[in-house]
Parts: structure tokens; sequence; C-alpha cells
């Protein structure tokens, strides 16, 4: 691992893989880091894959907040132009699908392809309230008081019970997250609203979702598939973090994607 200098903060990423291969972009979701992704770096065999630790979380810095998505889509532009990146292949799960939807939105000449995992593109006013109280919570007694909250959205009760790496991976990665990075990315995510743009993305774009994921009902999933033109792949028996619980599956997902005509002839 490594970081960079990137307007106001030091991020830390890594970028592994042949020089002359395409990149892959991979952004991970609220509470983790880039190693939320080493269950599937087998599917991006042949690309060359670049992750970091979004601000505010693990390696990187953890400025004052509030954040916002453009100013963490800022951040992963200003690493792309560092490392001297025209152009990648951008997934991103929940919160990094987020980031990976503003970062489209603004700057779609850099993204040859989008895959957004386990994300959505607005909230209501009941979602909103949940992510002040959880704020609120957390800045009062720190990350303790949401800990199993959070793990019993991100994860089915099976995977509560047998534990598998995925599980025992996140338990220990938000554990560790701070509580001032915890209210400044709730801040980012408040203003999210890109649904009505999202016929604007371009370049070939998948959806992959859950049916029962409480942080995305499955009717905005379906919405913004629509939006987008295409039809969104299902993930289950799964909840919010789906990926790690059914990571062989999204693997072979995103695998088919990368790989596939709409990727390929674009």
């Amino acid at each position: 691992m490594t970081s960079v200098r990137v307007g106001d903060i030091t991020l830390n990423y890594e970028l592994d893989g042949p020089a002359a291969a395409p990149v892959i972009c991979l952004n991970h979701c609220f509470g983790a880091d880039l190693h939320y992704w080493d269950p599937h770096l087998s599917a991006f065999d042949g690309f060359r894959i670049l992750r970091h630790d979004a601000r505010g979380h693990g390696k990187s810095d953890v400025p004052p907040g509030p954040y916002s998505l453009d100013m963490m889509a800022a951040d992963l532009l200003g690493l792309l132009d560092a490392l001297d990146i025209p152009e990648v292949h951008l997934c991103g799960v929940s919160m990094g699908g987020m980031i990976a939807q503003t970062t489209a939105l603004d700057y779609p000449e850099r993204i040859a392809s989008l895959a957004l995992v386990n994300t959505t593109s607005e909230y209501d006013e009941a979602q909103l309230k949940g992510w002040r109280d959880r704020a609120e919570l957390v800045a009062r007694e720190g990350v303790k008081a949401v800990h199993a909250a959070l793990m019993s959205r991100w994860f089915t009760d099976d995977a509560a019970q047998s534990r598998p790496p995925g599980y025992r991976y996140m338990a220990e990665t938000f554990a560790g997250f701070e509580p001032v990075a915890f209210c400044a990315v709730s801040d980012a995510v408040l203003d999210l609203n890109t649904t009505a743009r999202l016929p604007e993305i371009k370049a070939p774009v998948t959806v992959i979702a859950t049916p029962d994921d409480p942080g995305v009902p499955t009717e905005i999933s379906l919405r913004m598939a629509h939006k987008l033109g295409i039809e969104p792949n299902w993930l289950e028996p799964a909840r919010h973090l789906a990926t790690l619980e059914q990571p062989e599956a999204f693997n072979r997902l995103i695998r088919d994607f990368l790989t596939g005509p709409a990727v390929a002839n674009a």
C-alpha cells in the first residue's frame, strides 16, 4: 500500500496488475476500507486493479466534516490524475456506488464502464431520518452504539450465525470506524439524489442488487435500472452487503459484465 496527496488530504491506495491493462477502480462501502475487495480480486484477473480508502476511512486522512459526494468524487478524480490514469472501469458498492454515480455524472469522459452494487440514487424522508438519528447517536456514544443494528442490516441472520470471512471483516473494520468520519460521511449521503440524472450516463452499466436489502428497497433498484435502460442482476439470499455474503456469485456477475459485449463493444 502507498499514499498520495490529493487536494486537502492524503489517500491510501493500492494499484496492482499489468501496467498496460485496463484499470478497474473499486470503491468500498461505508465504514470499510480497500480490503473490502479482497474476496473479489480474482474476478478482475487481466485488469490493473486500483482501490483506495475513501476520505475518512482506513488509512486515508480523516479531516473534519461535513463531507459531500462531490468532494469524495473529486478525491477519486484527483487520485486518477495523480496516478496518470485517464479512464477506468468503475465499480462501487453502497456508499462507493454513490461516489461512482457522482463521478460518472460529473466526469463522464473518465468512465469506461460503471457497476453499481447494492447502492441507491435517492433516500426518502424515513431513510434520511435514519441516517441523521444514527449519526447523532454515534456522535454521543461512538460506533459501538450502532454496531449490532448495522450488522443486522448488512447481513442475513444465517451469516450472523455462521460468521463467514466477509462478516468477520466488516464486524472488525467497522468497530474501528471513527465517530467523526461516521458523521461526516453521513452528511455526504444525505444530499444524494441522482435518480433524474441517471439517463445521462452513457457508459456501459450494470446494477447488482438484492431483493431483501434494508438500505435499498427493491423498487429503487428497479427504478435505477429502468432509468439506465437495463435490467438489474440479483444476489440472494443476502442483505445490504451482498457481495460479502455471496462472493462467488458476485464474482461471476461482475466478470460477465466486464468481459461481455456491452463493455467490449463500447
